[in-house]
Order: C-alpha cells, then structure tokens, then sequence
C-alpha cells in the first residue's frame, strides 16, 4: 500500500499556521527541498504533469512530464492492470493557489480493442472553492487501436511546461520547507484528436483546441511547518485570454526494467495558435524534450536530456514563455534564472551504484551521481533560433540516492563563478 497520500493529509491537517515572515538566509545557502534564492533573499519566479498516488507497475515506464495525461498510455496500463479494465486512483495537492487539492482519478480501457478508452477527473481546490474536472475519450478506428479519434474537456489548475516537479514532491516541499517550485494559472476548454501509434517510433497526433486562460493569485493562509520566514513568492500574472490552437505532437515512452534501466523517449510538440483559428493570441511555438537512460554496466547508468524551444511566429503569452534554472534545470541557479521566447537545455547524469541488497523481494542500496547542467533562456528577434550566439551557463555537482532514486541528496555549484556557494537540494524523485 503506498502511504503517500495518508501521510500528506495527515501533515497538511496538522500543519501549524504560518508565522511572519523576515529572516537572514542560511550562511551555506541550504534549502531543504532544493529551494533557491537570490542574494537578497527573495525567491525569483521559474504534469500529465499530476501521476496517481498508488504503487503500482506504472513507475517502471517513463515519460516526459507534459500534457493533460487523463488516460494511462495502453502499454504501462496493461502491466499495470492485466486483469482489471477499470481504477479508481486518489488525486492530492498542495501549493500556494488551490491550499489543498483533492479528488478522483477513474480510468476504464481495454486496449488492443475497439471498446472505448476513458479518462476522468474531478477535483476540489479548498483554497479557492473551485470544482475542477477533466475528460477524455478516444475510440479506436481500427482493430489493432493504433489509429484512434479523441475528444476532452478540462478545467484544472495548470503550470509551465518546463515546471515538471510532480504534484507529491512539490506539495511536500511546500508544506515542510515553505517553497513552491510552480507558477499557476486556470484553464479552461475542450478539444479533438486524431493519434496514430507507430511501433517503435512515437505516438503522432494532430489536435484542435479551444482554451481560455486566467490568473490565480497566492494564497494568504499557506501552512508549512518549517521555515516559515522565508517569503513566499507571489503567483505571477499570465496573459489571460482565449487560445485557439492547432498542434502536432509526437511522445514516446520508455520501459524501464532491471537489465535496460530505461531507453529513449521524448515529448516533441509544434503549435499554432490565431490566424484564422481566432482567439486573442497569434503564434506559433515549438518545445523538444527527449531523454535517454542509458545502463553503461551493471553498476553505471548515464542519464542524458536536450531541451529546445522557440516561437517561430507571432509574439508568445506569459503562459507559454520559457523559464530556464532551478530544480528542473540549472540546479545551482534560481528557478527562472533564465527567461525569453527561445530555450535550450542539455542536461546529463552519470550514476554508480555503491552497493546492494535484497531482503524479502525488496531491493534497495546505495548510488553515487555525477551531474552537469548547461542552458540557457533569451528572446530574439524574427524565427531565428540563434542559439549559438547565447551565453550558456554551467552548472555541476555531486550527490547520494537510494536505487530507486526514492531519495536523493545533491551538493550544485556554478561552475562559471569561483566564489558561489554549493546549493544542497533534497529531492524524492530524479530530475529527469
């Protein structure tokens, strides 16, 4: 039985209120959680990014973090559920926009066949008494499901796509250390799609869309339990308005098992939105993330990332500019060290494993990380992409993990600034 969400409420519950706030920083910069702040002492700005909190089969598949993500991809679902077409899972969050966040998470599919593949949440924000919910159906078109033809409606509280800390992880920083790694806004809409699952390569989907987006502003009655002096950064403002959009995407996950440890997946997404579509934006934008695990030997994975993103044409809202440092990314620099219209991001993580053991069916142990970060966020003019005229900051480091990357332990630097000071992150899953 996972004891996540018990824990989490039972903390949230019990969490005292928070105190003033004012106090000098920490002389070694130490932020539990990973936190970052600049030399003033304030914190500058930086999915489906929200995963059921169960713990089943599902961790053994990976997947870039983006997108609405209301219905398990087919292959991760059968191992999940090989003899069940339905799952109840429970939703819940905390952050400094909703307090807590709570709901049901129902799936029903049977992949492989023609029946219909469903997908819905429903949700309730306490801190802004706001019913939150998300639909979605596909029915296949052919026998082998491959090509399928969807249709969604969603209302939920939504952040960047490049903000990719998970709901769990994000909502324990904020309760314990007084930090929150996300910015927020609601959105609203509906949409239609065509997928087509070509083996071996990616998942290609041309969608239509529909959605309106809104501020949300910072809550005035946060509960941590520590660290309450720390200011929390209010939630930034975003363009609000209405966005009509075409895109094309391409994901593709991997399986991660004993022998492989991973493989090559990616989230690659090209959209346009205005022009005769309407709405109140025009632009066209286009974000790359793929990821490799590679196992080197049985004690050593090289962990790789590439991000790149630009806007192509028009002028990009708040809401999709891109925001480069932090716990993401460049972990010994704020988040949103790095901001523009045009990204790019490479990141690799070499890990050793020190030792292991297996007791009862469980195997646990003890691995060593090397890390460097390199990347960078800047605005241009025209569709040039001009990434090799930026300046790309370096950072690196050292640190500890469990096996499973349950915990870990991190020690970033700058590597381009002698005198910087290690940042010391905490985290509970690996970056990426």
């Amino acid at each position: 039985m996972n004891r996540w969400p018990i824990v989490l409420l039972l903390a949230l519950l019990a969490a005292p209120p928070a105190h003033s706030q004012g106090a000098a920083a920490d002389s070694m910069d130490f932020r539990p959680f990973g936190g970052y702040r600049d030399s003033a002492g304030a914190e500058p700005v930086l999915e489906e990014r929200s995963l059921p909190l169960r713990g089943d089969s599902e961790g053994d598949w990976l997947r870039a973090p983006v997108g609405d993500a209301l219905l398990t991809a087919p292959e991760p679902w059968r191992d999940a559920h090989a003899r069940r077409a339905t799952d109840f899972s429970l939703s819940l969050d905390y952050n400094r926009v909703d307090l807590l966040r709570y709901g049901l998470w129902f799936q029903a599919q049977q992949p492989q066949t023609m029946n219909p593949r469903l997908g819905a949440r429903l949700d309730y924000a306490t801190g802004r008494r706001r019913v939150l919910y998300g639909v979605q159906i596909e029915q296949p078109l052919l026998p082998t499901a491959r090509f399928v033809l969807g249709v969604g409606m969603i209302r939920r509280t939504d952040h960047p796509d490049l903000q990719q800390v998970e709901d769990l992880e994000n909502s324990l920083a904020l309760l314990v250390a007084h930090e929150d790694w996300r910015d927020y806004f609601e959105r609203e809409g509906f949409g239609a799609y065509l997928s087509w699952r070509v083996p071996d390569f990616s998942t290609v989907s041309v969608h239509l869309r529909g959605d309106e987006y809104r501020s949300l502003a910072s809550s005035r009655h946060v509960r941590s339990w520590l660290h309450t002096d720390r200011p929390l950064r209010p939630n930034p403002a975003i363009d609000e308005g209405v966005a009509r959009r075409a895109l094309v995407r391409l994901e593709r996950l991997a399986h991660r098992t004993q022998l492989s440890r991973g493989g090559f997946y990616h989230w690659i997404e090209l959209q346009r939105a205005g022009g005769q579509l309407g709405g109140d934006f025009t632009y066209t934008r286009a974000l790359a993330d793929l990821r490799s695990v590679v196992r080197l030997s049985p004690a050593t994975t090289l962990a790789l990332r590439a991000v790149g993103g630009s806007r192509l044409a028009g002028t990009l809202p708040a809401q999709e500019r891109f925001a480069v440092g932090g716990v993401d990314g460049l972990r010994a620099h704020p988040i949103g060290a790095f901001r523009g219209d045009r990204m790019a991001l490479a990141q690799a993580e070499y890990t050793v494993g020190l030792w292991r053991f297996r007791e009862g069916g469980f195997e646990s142990g003890l691995h060593a990380i090397v890390f460097a970060d390199a990347g960078t966020a800047w605005s241009g003019s025209g569709g040039a992409w001009d990434v090799g005229r930026q300046h790309f900051a370096v950072d690196g480091g050292v640190g500890l993990s469990t096996s499973e990357d349950d915990v870990r332990v991190t020690f970033a630097r700058n590597l381009q600034d002698p005198g910087s000071d290690f940042v010391v992150g905490l985290r509970l899953n690996r970056p990426f």
